[in-house]
């Protein structure tokens, strides 16, 4: 069974997030248990035993005109949830955007926890040899062996105290 812990300031925002990730999760066919906790007094115990903390990013930004709106400041609310799971020592991941966004958020958050054997494999680039080097392209010619022949003989020039490129050179660069 899947643990998560669904953590914010809106109760009202964490409620129709945990249900839609509920579902969700049901449609995937995995069991969840899904706490939710508005404000940083309401945080459930044992916060390092979950699987998953999501923590619900605030909207947009908010200023408190003054100290008294403190309590009411969404941004210090969740500076204090913050604080609280940095004091338990508690990784979580921040979701943001949307309600649909967030919900595809704690998706790839819940998807990110199962085994690698079960999750599909993405298409990733194939693997160089460790033996085989990096090939440069010409941007003019897209022959690899001409920046190497370019170089080459403009530094055996500037070796030789010759004040012109040599004729290969002078050859490449014209290409």
């Amino acid at each position: 069974m899947l643990t998560i812990a669904l953590l914010g300031d809106c109760p009202v925002q964490l409620s129709e997030l945990a249900a839609a990730l509920k579902q969700a999760t049901q449609a995937l066919d995995r069991q969840t248990m899904l706490v939710t906790a508005a404000g940083a007094d309401a945080l459930p115990t044992g916060l390092p035993g979950f699987d998953l903390v999501l923590l619900a990013g605030l909207e947009a930004p908010y200023k408190a005109v003054t100290d008294l709106h403190a309590a009411t400041d969404p941004e210090a609310k969740d500076h204090l949830i913050r604080a609280a799971l940095a004091r338990a020592g508690v990784a979580y991941r921040v979701l943001y955007g949307t309600s649909g966004e967030r919900l595809a958020h704690a998706l790839q958050a819940v998807e990110s926890l199962r085994p690698s054997a079960s999750r599909p494999r993405q298409a990733t680039r194939p693997e160089r040899q460790k033996n085989q080097s990096w090939i440069w392209m010409c941007d003019k010619c897209s022959d690899p062996q001409c920046e190497h022949l370019l170089l080459t003989a403009l530094l055996a020039s500037r070796d030789s105290a010759a004040s012109t490129p040599s004729e290969q050179a002078r050859h490449l660069l014209n290409r």
